[in-house]
């Protein structure tokens, strides 16, 4: 891990461990009874709608207050924007939802001595990841504090933090393994980097199965001598078996196979989304989230040369075809370079400037899949 810190890093782990107040925490009796993977945005903003109403403190009552200190484990950096969650052991809900600030540090209302409460990380910004872990604390002092430290995100591999506080991820890895699309699918490109990105998700499909079963697709037609062929952003135009009559598709043919194959699968987390006419920077912002990128360019990066028709069987419109059309699976960056898993050359690195100048005069087509949270 290559990190470069350009701000002095605030260490409160000595501060924390000199004071004479502890935290008292104890065990769960084997179970867990809150889903907190199931815990959603909504709920969130909710909470922290109404979570100051009506919270003044009781001078009958003793009272104490958690304070969450959010830390990056390998410099004790101090993590800001950190959304922690403090659940009611009893009632089983959400009762409080706690921000970190520029110290890393967010500290709770007041609650009553003897209550029993979960604490939960529930959302933390890259390259950071969510530290799982629950804490469980009886309230029995004025002030319990707790120090949750976290790790960098796998695919993180190197970042710098600005004067300001910012973040900058300046390398970035998904280890999307190379699938090549012949001699099998000779133009099957576009089927070939989804499925590369499903299995990087863990998903046990081939490419020929993907292709097969779940691409939609037309074959090309002579009809009167005129040659007809299917819309490519509605169907894979020819067969991508065929190195005759075999052409390509953009994005929306792969959503709908990606949609498919999760329904027959009876998959509901996932959704593949169509992301065409994304910006450089939105697409960067989908790697920095972990997610791959089908994405599609020309051959080499070269101009795209269009110079082959057809009309569509629906229209009778005559549809223009860019002869030298890529996919490719995009899964990082580094410096002024993108890591790209090219289904006809492997895993290789292109020049980022001209790697997104070919995307978008080729149209800017592009899809992901994604988590439906």
């Amino acid at each position: 891990m290559k990190i470069i810190l350009k701000t002095t890093a605030i260490i409160l782990s000595a501060i924390l461990i000199a004071s004479s107040v502890y935290v008292y925490i104890y065990r769960a009796q084997g179970r867990e009874d809150i889903n907190y993977s199931a815990i959603t945005d909504e709920q969130i903003n909710k909470v922290l709608q109404n979570q100051y109403i009506n919270t003044s403190s009781s001078k009958n009552k003793k009272q104490g207050r958690i304070k969450v200190t959010s830390l990056y484990k390998e410099t004790q950096m101090p993590i800001e924007n950190v959304i922690y969650v403090i659940i009611d052991d009893k009632a089983n809900e959400i009762v409080e939802v706690l921000v970190t600030d520029g110290a890393g540090t967010a500290t709770s209302r007041l609650y009553d001595y003897g209550k029993k409460y979960k604490i939960k990380q529930y959302s933390i910004g890259s390259p950071y990841k969510v530290n799982e872990e629950v804490i469980q604390i009886k309230i029995n002092d004025k002030e319990h504090f707790l120090i949750i430290e976290s790790d960098t995100l796998e695919y993180v591999k190197g970042f710098e933090v600005a004067e300001d506080g910012k973040v900058n991820i300046t390398e970035l890895f998904m280890p999307v393994e190379i699938i090549k699309q012949r001699p099998v699918l000779p133009n099957g490109c576009e089927i070939t980097s989804l499925t590369a990105v499903l299995n990087y998700y863990g998903y046990d499909v081939t490419k020929t199965e993907m292709s097969d079963t779940y691409l939609p697709r037309r074959h090309f037609e002579r009809i009167d001598g005129i040659l007809y062929g299917g819309d490519p952003y509605k169907e894979y135009a020819g067969d991508p078996r065929d190195p005759l009559n075999g052409f390509f598709s953009y994005a929306p043919p792969i959503v709908e196979a990606a949609e498919l194959y999760f329904k027959d699968i009876k998959e509901e987390n996932k959704t593949p989304i169509d992301i065409s006419g994304s910006s450089r920077e939105e697409i960067m912002g989908f790697l920095e989230s972990g997610v791959p990128v089908v994405i599609w360019t020309t051959l080499n990066l070269e101009k795209p040369r269009i110079n082959y028709s057809w009309k569509l069987f629906e229209t009778g419109d005559k549809f223009y075809a860019p002869i030298n059309l890529h996919c490719i699976v995009l899964k990082g960056f580094v410096d002024d370079k993108v890591y790209v898993m090219d289904p006809l050359k492997g895993s290789i690195t292109r020049n980022a400037d001209d790697f997104f100048a070919s995307y978008e005069a080729l149209g800017s087509h592009a899809m992901v899949v994604i988590n439906e949270s």
